[in-house]
């Protein structure tokens, strides 16, 4: 007998295949709840963006000019693992940047995404990160 997915699975699945298919906006304008936040581990130094965005709006703003800002030249998404309400996956990207203090440099980033989920939706997403990539 297959088992069937609780609502975060059903949320994190679908995030992961979105992503996987380079379609992020879609993934945040489908499945982000109104007053969903991303918390950052820190800031980037002379970076525009907060540690802390709140709002679905204010954050896919955020995304387009991150995604904006990079040639990307390789991007994945792992397998996620649900908790209760939550769950966990992994994300990697090799990008240059194109302005800003690091522009033209290239840079590798791995990154554990902690995501929430209410009714159905994201409500937040934490990211946990170090920069010695």
């Amino acid at each position: 007998m297959a088992a069937t997915m609780n609502p975060t699975e059903t949320v994190a699945n679908r995030l992961c295949e979105l992503c996987a298919q380079g379609k992020h906006m879609e993934a945040m304008a489908e499945l982000y709840a109104d007053n969903a936040r991303h918390v950052e581990a820190f800031v980037m130094p002379d970076s525009p963006q907060p540690r802390i965005v709140e709002g679905k709006q204010a954050l896919m703003q955020a995304a387009e000019h991150f995604f904006g800002n990079l040639e990307v030249h390789d991007m994945g998404i792992g397998k996620p693992y649900p908790h209760d309400d939550t769950f966990i996956v992994e994300q990697w990207m090799s990008c240059t940047f194109k302005e800003g203090p690091m522009a033209g440099q290239k840079f590798d980033m791995r990154e554990m995404a902690h995501y929430t989920v209410a009714d159905g939706k994201i409500t937040e997403a934490k990211f946990y990160y170090g920069m010695d990539h």
